[in-house]
């Protein structure tokens, strides 16, 4: 026997409604699953960076619902979700800030530490400048006196006595180099204009050879260290009235 059409299309129908009933329940368990799942979440207040990965995975189950399904999420879920993203970006907000405090923060310790290192370096340089100046000026008067030594005529001096001069000459010379090798230099006076920044003048003597206010003579070396007056050649200055 033939089933009615009438039959089929009621059969049919009542297949759709199961269909559509089923499909309604689908919706409703996968927004009741996505809104438990807001509902666990701490509420705003609570909020930290910690649950960052809970808030995020949250709307993102939320977002792959289908327009139906959101439409069964409770306001008050979708609310509470909001204000825990909310909560969420202000706490990354700030951390930002923090961290971009901190990163000037060391930007500038940087800086302070670089001036810092140069200013010690110009300090000690300064002072190591200073200090062998110091100890070289403390050396002329030891130079002064071997020249002084070596200025007593050989024909004058006894054999016996001639061996000590020749080790005297040998240390000044020594002296000499090891003082030329830190910089050290003699002040070329003689037949200079003269220069109160390189010269002291001790006497003011006639002269055929030399003009006015040129030196004539040197009665004490004076040096340099570098571009720096150690001690001022003590000299003789020509004045022809």
């Amino acid at each position: 026997a033939q089933v009615s059409k009438a039959a089929q299309d009621k059969l049919a129908a009542a297949e759709a409604a199961i269909a559509k009933l089923e499909a309604a329940e689908a919706d409703k368990a996968a927004a009741a699953k996505v809104e438990e799942t807001i509902n666990a979440l701490p509420a705003a207040a609570d909020i930290t960076l910690e649950n960052k990965e809970a808030v995020v995975a949250t709307r993102a189950a939320y977002d792959a619902l289908t327009e139906a399904q959101q439409a069964l999420v409770s306001k008050d879920a979708l609310e509470k979700l909001t204000a825990a993203e909310d909560a969420l970006a202000k706490l990354e907000a700030a951390e930002a800030d923090k961290a971009a405090k901190l990163q000037q923060q060391f930007v500038r310790l940087q800086a302070d530490f670089a001036n810092y290192k140069k200013r010690t370096a110009a300090e000690k340089l300064q002072i190591s400048e200073v200090v062998k100046m110091d100890v070289i000026t403390n050396i002329l008067p030891v130079i002064d006196n071997f020249e002084r030594a070596l200025q007593v005529p050989q024909d004058k001096v006894a054999d016996d006595v001639k061996s000590f001069i020749d080790g005297y000459e040998m240390i000044y010379k020594q002296l000499l180099g090891v003082l030329e090798k830190e910089g050290v230099t003699k002040i070329d006076a003689v037949g200079k204009p003269f220069d109160p920044n390189y010269h002291q003048a001790v006497m003011r003597v006639p002269s055929d050879e030399y003009d006015d206010d040129v030196v004539v003579e040197v009665l004490q070396e004076g040096y340099l260290l570098g571009d720096k007056t150690l001690r001022p050649a003590m000299v003789k200055v020509a004045f022809n009235g």
